[in-house]
């Protein structure tokens, strides 16, 4: 009985994991093809690590294989700033901001 129990628990995680996936990236609203265009036209990939954009940066965190990020966390980041990060609100609109923060969340590896 302790392996089923054991068994469906880790069935249930790993539905729940899949689902909370997929339900970030319908959230990510946004153009990636835009927010691709703006990773480069603002130069990111200077500070931040992202494979698909071939962004080589050591000042601000990896974006691939960084666990912590959201479309909510990319877009408050990018919005507010953070650290050495300077925000981008005033400068890019918000359709832009998410569409930054989807071509990331789609393609961070």
């Amino acid at each position: 009985m302790r392996f089923f129990t054991e068994k469906l628990a880790a069935t249930l995680l790993a539905a729940f994991a899949m689902a909370a996936s997929s339900a970030q990236a319908a959230e990510a609203e946004g153009d990636p093809d835009l927010g691709r265009n703006l990773f480069q036209v603002w130069s990111c990939g200077a500070c931040h690590i992202l494979a698909d954009a071939g962004g080589a940066g050591q000042i601000g965190p990896s974006l691939d294989g960084n666990p912590n990020i959201s479309f909510d966390y990319l877009v408050s980041r990018i919005s507010n700033g953070g650290g050495a990060m300077p925000p981008f609100a005033g400068q890019l609109t918000n359709e832009e901001i998410a569409s930054l923060a989807a071509y990331i969340l789609n393609v961070a590896e």
